[in-house]
């Protein structure tokens, strides 16, 4: 599996992403946990671990650029923020290649190491509460 999450810290959500998406299903699996997650309709937040992501081609960006476009059709977003730890130059460009092409469900805030990660910090963005929620 390309992306392996991990709840045991749930709502913070860790999503390990390995060296490369093998094919199209690893990828689509990928995007199927983020839908569960969703379904459950509990707020969570992320953090994505790249640092071990490889080569991974350009066309998986635009994918995920149109997951995020279908995710913010959603009339409530889950996911309320986003930490990613970056191990290199690909993955770092991936990122800004989706991020111009669509706009993140939720902040995302960038790290070169787990360790600069504050989990209370995170766990507290799953307490906003919407407007439409209240």
């Amino acid at each position: 599996m390309w992306a392996e999450y991990n709840l045991s810290t749930y709502p913070v959500v860790e999503v390990t992403l390995s060296e490369k998406i093998k094919s199209d299903k690893d990828f689509e699996a990928f995007l199927d946990e983020w839908r569960i997650l969703n379904q459950a309709e509990k707020n969570f937040v992320f953090i994505f671990d790249t640092r071990k992501v490889g080569y991974v081609s350009t066309r998986y960006a635009f994918k995920m650029a149109s997951f995020i476009k279908e995710l913010k059709k959603q009339d409530y977003q889950y996911l309320k923020y986003n930490a990613i730890i970056t191990g290199n130059w690909w993955t770092r460009m991936l990122l800004k290649l989706i991020f111009t092409l669509q706009k993140p469900v939720a902040p995302v805030e960038y790290h070169t190491s787990p360790d600069t990660i504050d989990l209370d910090k995170l766990i507290n963005k799953t307490k906003i509460i919407s407007v439409s929620n209240v």
